[in-house]
């Protein structure tokens, strides 16, 4: 495993998906906890990088905030969809309401016919987790494929377990431009940790910026670095928070391959 440069937290702007990284993945998205260490190590570098520290997740700023109470970070949620800028004002794009309810009936619909898959309906799109039945990935992916076209819009996009159909444009990668523009952010060199399939566009925006993208977990990425699991995350914080100074020693991040 190779180190990466020393990150001084004073000049670097931090970007963390939320599930696969600050949380381990569980078969109940609303079942998910937050470690001590990893609270502990968000409110250090939060001090440390001057406040500029986001988090940018496929899930609601609602669901965000309720995981990591008592803190409240800026954040983007639904993938750049919803957003919290860092002076706390509120964002959010304009989604047809009437196409989001139809959406979200048919998506009931679907899960209720196949048992331990789950519905989901967000501010901003629609989704079918099937954490507790993977054997219904091909029908979950053909479902929303032919939703996509009976309605004639959204985009799908894929996760762990999870097949979303979006009601709006805007990627990960957008979040972290949209924060990058901004004070504290602004100035700064961007490091984004994620997991997923949706942060490959994040990894993309990072590394033009000649940040630091780091992928958690195994499978093919954009990403510079890798950490092996959100247990390697915590050790992580745990060595970013000690450093003096501010200092990040990167000594358990290894290069993506």
């Amino acid at each position: 495993m190779s180190e990466i440069p020393h990150l001084d937290c004073g000049q670097a702007a931090f970007f963390f998906d939320f599930d696969g990284v600050l949380a381990p993945i569980v078969d109940d998205p609303l079942g998910v906890s937050v470690s001590p260490i990893i609270r502990q190590g968000l409110r250090d570098i939060h001090n440390r990088a001057g406040g500029a520290v986001a988090i940018i997740s496929g899930r609601e700023l609602a669901q965000i905030d309720r995981f990591l109470a008592p803190l409240e970070l800026p954040a983007a949620g639904i993938h750049g969809a919803e957003r919290r800028r860092p002076d706390g004002r509120f964002e959010h794009d304009e989604i047809d309401a009437a196409i989001l309810k139809h959406a979200g009936e048919r998506v009931m619909a679907f899960t209720s016919r196949h048992e331990g898959t789950l519905a989901e309906t967000k501010n901003a799109s629609v989704a079918v987790h099937f954490r507790k039945r993977p054997d219904l990935e091909a029908a979950a992916q053909e479902f929303m494929r032919d939703l996509v076209a009976e309605l004639g819009h959204g985009k799908l996009v894929s996760g762990k377990m999870v097949v979303e159909l979006k009601f709006s444009d805007r990627t990960k990668g957008d979040a972290i431009l949209h924060f990058m523009e901004a004070d504290p952010f602004s100035g700064r060199r961007p490091v984004f940790f994620g997991d997923d399939i949706t942060d490959e566009d994040g990894f993309q925006i990072v590394n033009s910026m000649d940040g630091i993208s780091v992928k958690v977990g195994s499978g093919e990425t954009r990403a510079r670095y890798r950490l092996d699991d959100t247990s390697a995350v915590e050790s992580w914080f745990t060595t970013v928070c000690r450093h003096p100074r501010g200092e990040a020693s990167h000594n358990n991040l290894g290069r993506a391959s």
